[in-house]
């Protein structure tokens, strides 16, 4: 699996300061992110970590459900049909808890999945809480999880699909933010310096929005502040997990 730095060296520089939105070459094959470990470290029962620069951001999906389940019955009688729904709810800090409680008692493979599928919930909270590198990381950590199942059909290959998409997505339109400000064009070229902005130029402000088409589909839409297109701003279509209980009891590895 490529690292995130690696990733960096295949971009070149922009141009202008005008934003573009960079096409995928290849739309299957979407970037993964890994966290690299000389750069980062993730404590289990933390909500924080630090990078080399002190810059600090809430990533780590380890909340206790202590905090949310007044009890070990509540968290015990959990049910993944009501983690699915809160998911595609888009109760992501809720469904967060659930699915704790479901990864803290599940077994290999359904483990790996419950955790892929929990980390994709702690990682669209990020998006839409600003937290832009953060959903990122979360989100390409869930998918390589969803990928290690290796699902050729079905709902969590659907999921896994759409999941890979947004990823896509996000990466793409956060490469225009990194690498053109107001003041400043920088080239991403895998120095420490270019990975340290990827996701920093916007933390805090809203990027994304939610927007609903003739057909009730709904997507995420780019469209910062002050930015201009002629075209339709990108978009994405919101994944959702169409998943049932019998399904995840049914998960093998592949």
């Amino acid at each position: 699996m490529a690292s995130f730095l690696h990733l960096l060296l295949l971009l070149r520089p922009f141009p202008s300061k005008k934003l573009i939105f960079l096409t995928p070459q290849n739309p299957q094959s979407p970037p993964i992110f890994s966290s690299p470990s000389r750069n980062l470290k993730i404590y289990p029962d933390e909500k924080l970590f630090k990078r080399k620069n002190n810059f600090n951001f809430s990533l780590s999906y380890r909340f206790s459900t202590e905090d949310f389940f007044e009890d070990d019955e509540g968290a015990e009688n959990c049910r993944f049909d009501e983690a699915v729904l809160l998911f595609n709810s888009r109760d992501y800090h809720k469904c967060h808890y659930f699915l704790e409680a479901l990864w803290n008692k599940a077994e290999e493979p359904r483990r790996t999945l419950i955790h892929g599928i929990l980390q994709c919930a702690v990682g669209f909270h990020h998006l839409f809480n600003q937290n832009h590198r953060g959903a990122m990381m979360e989100l390409g950590e869930g998918l390589c999880k969803l990928r290690k199942m290796n699902f050729q059909s079905g709902p969590f290959y659907q999921f896994e699909q759409e999941i890979s998409a947004t990823l896509d997505f996000i990466y793409q339109t956060q490469l225009e933010l990194a690498a053109c400000a107001d003041d400043l064009c920088l080239t991403m070229d895998g120095s420490e310096r270019s990975y340290q902005l990827l996701g920093s130029y916007a933390a805090g402000q809203h990027l994304y929005h939610l927007e609903r088409d003739s057909n009730d589909i709904l997507y995420i839409v780019f469209f910062p502040e002050g930015w201009h297109s002629s075209g339709k701003p990108p978009r994405v279509k919101v994944p959702t997990l169409h998943a049932t209980e019998e399904h995840l009891m049914e998960s093998e590895y592949n």
